[in-house]
């Protein structure tokens, strides 16, 4: 019984020293709402976002361009028929910036959106904020 309350401590206190932070930050346009969440530790960045039209038009096909300090990442896609929310997937790195780096970085960045319907292409760009 020792054995397993001094694992079970052990689990406790080395879950507690991970220091992970989560950070949240998001946008809005005239037709599409954005997001993206960086999940930051000491050793690794972990990040996950996506983008949903609002708009009333059945999407044909989307690119997008997430833009931000460290870089970004682009798609497109051809949507299945009613289909308005598209990930951007899940993302990380070993070489994480410092916690107020990273609030800075989506302070700064951005999803530049293109998309055509039936009745037209157009763009909008979405700026990103912590919240």
């Amino acid at each position: 019984m020792r054995k397993i309350l001094i694992i079970l401590f052990t689990i406790i206190v080395l879950t507690a020293c991970s220091n992970q932070e989560t950070i949240k930050a998001n946008g809005e346009g005239e037709y599409w709402k954005a997001n993206i969440t960086y999940e930051v530790t000491d050793s690794h960045l972990s990040d996950r976002g996506g983008i949903e039209y609002t708009g009333d038009e059945d999407l044909l096909y989307v690119s997008y361009s997430l833009v931000t300090d460290e870089g970004g990442l682009s798609g497109e896609i051809e949507p299945q028929k009613g289909q308005t929310a598209i990930s951007f997937g899940m993302g990380g790195g070993n070489n994480p910036p410092a916690i107020d780096a990273a609030i800075i970085s989506l302070n700064h960045a951005y999803v530049e959106i293109e998309w055509h319907t039936t009745t037209g292409e157009y763009k909008e760009k979405v700026e990103l904020k912590v919240k």
